[in-house]
């Protein structure tokens, strides 16, 4: 564990010119170096997504660009150089890196878990689910068709049913009478809360 120690004054001198350094720029400061390796970083990271199909790396990858581009310009203008230093770029991709890294592992299963529901939600939320909705908790093939189109066939609501039961929406109780799920239900009311 890191052991912590009141500052010095020499400590409090270097941090306070520092400050009064980044305080006293102003204007446009041109990093084409660092632009450029923090968009081969997060074109690296796309592709890595892209792959994995990994959601959660796409939206933190553009994250953590932006926070490395950011401390790469403070580093920038704290060494005083014309010019990026190979350091300054280094050390930008590095911050992207680990910020990218500690946000997937402090936030990640969070942001998977929201997808996974909008997931849900949007495949529940097609032409069928202001029937289910409609539905009461237990119910009959003849209660979805009372409230489908007249046009539709028996084949295709039983294959509707069917469909809910693969998707975990309604369990089968006997020959005639299906339920909803009771995940489902204690959604709805929470939904309703």
């Amino acid at each position: 564990m890191p052991k912590y120690r009141s500052r010095t004054t020499l400590d409090e001198d270097r941090i306070q010119q520092a400050v009064s350094r980044l305080r006293a720029y102003t204007g446009y400061v041109d990093t084409p170096k660092l632009r450029h390796a923090i968009e081969e970083w997060c074109e690296q990271k796309r592709v890595e997504a892209a792959k994995d199909i990994d959601h959660v790396k796409d939206v933190y990858r553009r994250r953590a660009a932006v926070i490395g581009f950011r401390c790469g310009v403070i580093f920038h203008l704290l060494t005083g150089n014309t010019k990026e230093s190979k350091a300054c770029t280094q050390f930008a991709v590095m911050m992207a890196q680990y910020c990218m890294e500690q946000q997937i592992r402090t936030f990640g299963s969070v942001l998977q878990n929201q997808y996974v529901d909008a997931e849900q939600e949007s495949r529940r939320y097609g032409c069928n689910r202001s029937i289910f909705d409609q539905l009461p908790p237990t119910f009959t093939v003849d209660d979805v068709i009372a409230l489908k189109a007249k046009s539709v066939s028996h084949n295709a609501i039983v294959k509707i049913i069917s469909r809910w039961n693969v998707d975990g929406w309604v369990e089968k109780i006997d020959a005639t009478h299906w339920q909803k799920s009771k995940h489902d239900n204690d959604k709805m009311t929470n939904d309703i809360k």
